[in-house]
């Protein structure tokens, strides 16, 4: 792979015109794309999928739980005549129904006179269908004589009193009252008791404070026009309030909360962030000595993150406004490999050897995190799903991008004029060669182990919001005013038409009323005591009549002649109200009750294509939430919107769904490093330091009692790719200095190390925050980082060397699964091994790149290796020509233990590969790269040709025994000449002896 890099440097290195006009004709293209792209902001996407799930999607869609802003205008001492609040009220309503039609939908609260005679006047011609079985046992109570006269009496001083122009009606039409049985019912529509009218203002019992409900014409999200409303509405209430020395008005509600968190969320942003960039930007220009190399690193992750929104607008069309924000956080970890590259370039300016070191594990890298990323899929949760897609799309462009256009663009200066560093000096210490911190490490991963499983995960949404002192103060004494101190629930009913979830919401109501008699709940807000389905109604409609038998309406009718008679009524008087009683009364619909006046029925109703619901509101204790929610949960058409436990229902589902995440992204994760590394112990232990890292992070965040929220547990997401970058390379540093030799640790460690600051820079400045969501972010970054790269540093490596490394230095064969599976020495006692030394040999280049290979070498060469060591004898010196990675004189220095091994090899990184196995520092084997260095021995075994015949000659000289010929085509008649015989000749094998 690094040779098609390599190639696409060159070309665009040699054809600079082409390569800038692809760039910028690439980039135009994918801009147009992600240009036309729709970004969906509904947050219910962010719903986990299932057929509860999707039910209060369209709830949520249908059901009408709009923010509303919500005024109490209150008497600051005990003497305020409730005058003074109506007077306040009246220039209030003014100010807002002029100043803030742009901004204000409808006030409520306010109830105009003709509003109140026209719900009368609704209430009193569908009279019936506002009773229930306990008003026919008023109304029989109402019917005797006593009570007759009593009520007589009593409207005949209301027509005496100055008042009686605007009760005349009232009476006349209804003498006995029985229309208040039916307006009774339209206290219902507000939670609690405490509010009375008050001319025309919904008003406390105490008369101290008016309470007026706004809704606002731009939903909380709309946070630039909210502002504009909230600032201007906050100048005219303060100097209302100036104005009014005994009468204040305050206000709250989600559009508060909504712009408080939002500008807190800029503030914190501005300041973090803006300290973190400046910073960043100076160790990074200070670090590469170069001003370009900020732009430079943010290049790739920029066209890869177009790239992705671009292939969504292809394919997809939409992508959820909320993944896309989580994303650009996210995103990053893309730095890091613009990062590797640079910092690798800086100390190596030839490119083809960068693509060599490079190229490997940063497309392992970027693979391994895409696929983490991709794990999202398996999520449901759609907005999580466009996540993991994009994400995954931008990690793997953001890499390729990286490999070609950081070695193009970025020039590094002369090695010798690049100072060290603080970070270099930090980075070329080699931590897993210091035990405290191994010690350290490894306590901490033990004492973890007993605490990560218990770290809890929160469901509770409010607690991720920041909520200013003084509009929590002000939403608190306003919900003690509503007798809402407690819990408030919302209940759904709902079905395909108004008129099912009517029928819904009729049972509901009754078990409400049980639940507010038996003391489960406190009071509740419902229509169903107003608004009833068809079927309902007709019912209603038939108990009236049945109640109204022709001998009781005659007999009332009576009644009221002879007692009126006494107060100077006359017989016709009453005529409206006998009419009512013959009534043929119909069922009305929806409008009809629309119609009738400040209702306020959208509070409570919705109707869609897909689903009408009912809205009713309970208030009850927070600890009989659990009793009273549990009797609904099987309930057919009824749905309980809880905040709390819907949040701990569905994200805790969510939090199940991130569980098997993590599995998933483990299995793939290895899948892919097995596929790479085409070895079962690199991979396990390259996915080792991550598993240390999760239970490590987890442990410390369960000791230090914090918990996991649904914005930190996607964090969660981008530590887990981290980690694993930090892993791949460490295990690229380790292999290259096991195969090698020669450490290149340092160059990793930097570049790792400047991926941690910036890192830290970036989301760790978070902690600084006031908004809760952004320093819940900080925290778990911080501590997942700070241990991804301890872990990385100290324990992988530590692990590495322990293993392999210290082994190969001693001489050792590195430790691997198969090994210790032969624990009996069935393999390395049989006879196979004794004639081939397969295992002994391939030991020696074992997690090597080129084992692959060395074992194909071997299978060729075995065969010969046994052949000619019949001709070999112990304690014979051996000089092996051409000895490549030397299969050949290790086979040899096994065979032939007292024998001295000399070994020819004019390839000097093939050469250091040989003298770094674990065979060359055991044994006696000694290297040489120019044959001129090599003395002269009894054996002489030529592999393949070699060019400087001449010098071999005159190695051979006299004073060799035996020259072995393997796979060769050099001319060897010669030897006859110095009295050599052929002693053996097949199979591409030549043995030439001295005869004495």
């Amino acid at each position: 792979m690094h040779k098609a890099f390599s190639y696409i440097h060159n070309y665009l290195k040699n054809h600079k015109i082409i390569g800038f006009s692809i760039l910028i004709l690439y980039a135009a293209l994918i801009s147009f794309f992600a240009w036309n792209i729709t970004l969906e902001e509904d947050i219910t996407r962010l719903i986990p999928s299932g057929e509860k799930q999707e039910l209060l999607k369209k709830i949520l869609k249908e059901a009408d739980f709009s923010d509303k802003l919500i005024v109490s205008i209150s008497a600051e001492s005990e003497t305020v005549n409730p005058d003074s609040l109506v007077v306040y009220a009246n220039e209030l309503t003014n100010i807002l129904e002029i100043d803030f039609s742009e901004y204000i939908l409808e006030i409520k609260g306010k109830v105009p006179e003709k509003d109140i005679n026209q719900v009368y006047s609704f209430v009193y011609a569908n009279l019936p269908i506002f009773l229930n079985e306990n008003d026919y046992q008023e109304i029989e109570n109402r019917l005797y004589q006593d009570s007759i006269k009593n009520r007589i009496s009593s409207g005949y001083r209301q027509l005496m009193s100055p008042t009686g122009f605007i009760t005349k009606d009232y009476f006349l039409n209804d003498p006995l009252n029985f229309t208040n049985l039916g307006l009774a019912k339209l206290q219902e529509l507000q939670v609690g008791d405490n509010f009375s009218i008050y001319k025309n203002y919904l008003i406390t019992k105490d008369k101290k404070n008016i309470i007026l409900f706004l809704d606002p014409a731009y939903p909380a999200s709309e946070t630039k026009k909210n502002e504009i409303f909230i600032n201007s509405l906050e100048e005219k209430v303060r100097v209302l309030n100036s104005n009014y020395a005994s009468v204040e008005a305050s206000y709250f509600g989600g559009v508060l909360y909504s712009l408080a968190n939002a500008n807190r969320i800029k503030k914190d942003i501005q300041i973090t962030m803006g300290i973190a960039m400046g910073l960043l930007l100076l160790l990074l220009i200070f670090f590469y000595r170069k001003i370009y190399v900020p732009i430079l690193l943010f290049l790739p992750s920029f066209l890869a993150g177009i790239s992705a929104i671009a292939a969504l607008s292809i394919f997809k069309g939409s992508v959820s406004a909320i993944s896309l924000g989580i994303g650009a956080i996210l995103l990053g970890v893309t730095l890091d490999y613009a990062l590797h590259i640079l910092t690798h370039f800086r100390n190596n300016r030839d490119v083809d050897q960068l693509y060599r070191d490079i190229t490997k594990p940063v497309l392992m890298s970027s693979l391994t995190t895409a696929i983490a990323f991709l794990c999202l899929i398996f999520v449901r949760s759609e907005a999580l799903n466009d996540l993991g897609i994009f994400a995954a799309i931008s990690v793997i462009l953001s890499s390729v991008f990286a490999l070609i256009l950081i070695p193009l663009f970025y020039r590094p200066g002369n090695e010798y004029s690049e100072k060290s560093t603080f970070l270099d000096k930090i980075a070329s210490v080699d931590y897993s060669k210091v035990k405290p911190l191994v010690i350290a490490v490894i306590a901490v991963f033990s004492i973890s182990l007993f605490f990560f499983n218990k770290v809890d995960f929160n469901s509770d949404l409010s607690k991720l919001n920041y909520q200013p002192a003084e509009i929590k103060e002000v939403e608190e004494k306003v919900e003690d005013l509503a007798g809402r101190s407690g819990k408030s629930v919302y209940m759904v009913t709902y079905g395909n038409t108004v008129d099912e979830a009517l029928q819904q919401n009729s049972k509901l109501y009754h078990k409400l009323q049980d639940f507010e008699a038996e003391g489960l709940i406190e009071n509740f807000s419902s229509i169903g005591g107003v608004i009833h389905s068809t079927t309902t109604q007709t019912e209603k409609i038939g108990n009236w009549n049945t109640f109204w038998t022709s001998s009781k309406k005659d007999s009332v009718r009576s009644d009221l002649i002879s007692v009126s008679s006494e107060y100077g009524f006359r017989p016709e008087t009453f005529g409206t109200f006998y009419k009512q009683l013959d009534t043929d009364f119909k069922t009305i619909g929806l409008n009809d009750y629309k119609n009738a006046g400040s209702l306020y029925l959208n509070d409570f109703i919705s109707e869609g294509d897909e689903l009408a619901t009912v809205t009713s509101t309970v208030s009850l204790k927070e600890e009989n939430t659990e009793e009273f929610l549990s009797y609904f949960e099987e309930e057919p058409g009824v749905f309980a919107l809880d905040r709390k436990a819907m949040n701990q229902s569905f994200l805790g589902n969510l939090k199940s769904d991130f569980n098997k995440l993590i599995l998933i992204s483990l299995i793939a994760v290895f899948i892919v490093l097995l596929i790479s590394y085409r070895n079962l112990e690199l991979s396990l232990f390259t996915l080792l330091p991550i598993a240390v890292t999760w239970i490590c992070a987890l442990g410390i965040m369960a000791i230090l009692d914090i918990e996991f929220n649904i914005l930190n547990i996607i964090i969660s997401t981008f530590i887990f790719g981290l980690g694993l970058d930090y892993s791949i390379f460490i295990t690229n540093a380790c292999l290259h200095e096991y195969e090698t030799g020669k450490s290149e640790l340092r160059t990793y460690q930097t570049s790792i190390l400047i991926s941690v600051i910036t890192t830290l820079l970036g989301m760790g400045a978070l902690i600084f925050a006031q908004h809760p969501a952004l320093r819940s972010i900080s925290v778990i970054s911080i501590i997942g980082v700070i241990t991804a790269v301890a872990v990385s540093f100290i324990l992988q490596k530590a692990v590495f060397r322990k293993f392999i490394i210290n082994r190969a230095e001693a001489g050792k064969a590195p430790i691997y699964l198969k090994r210790l599976g032969d624990f009996r020495a069935r393999i390395a006692n049989s006879e196979s091994e004794k004639l081939y030394r397969k295992r002994a040999v391939l030991d020696n280049y074992r997690y090597k790149s080129i084992y692959p290979e060395i074992k194909k070498k071997f299978r060729n060469v075995r065969e010969k290796n046994l052949r000619i060591s019949r001709y070999i004898e112990e304690g014979e010196s051996i000089t092996v020509i051409n000895s490549g990675y030397g299969i050949i004189p290790l086979f040899l220095s096994y065979k032939f233990e007292t024998s001295e091994i000399h070994a020819l090899e004019n390839d000097k990184p093939t050469l250091d590969i040989l003298k770094g196995t674990a065979r060359a520092r055991s044994a006696s084997i000694l290297f040489y790269s120019e044959i001129e260095k090599v003395p002269e021995t009894s054996v002489y075994v030529i592999h393949g040709n070699y060019d400087e015949e001449k010098a071999l000659k005159e190695l051979i000289g006299e004073n060799a025994k035996k020259v072995i010929f393997i796979d060769s085509d050099l001319s060897n008649r010669w030897l006859l000449d110095l009295n050599f015989e052929i002693i053996y000749r097949q199979n591409n094998i030549l043995v030439y002896r001295k005869v004495d």
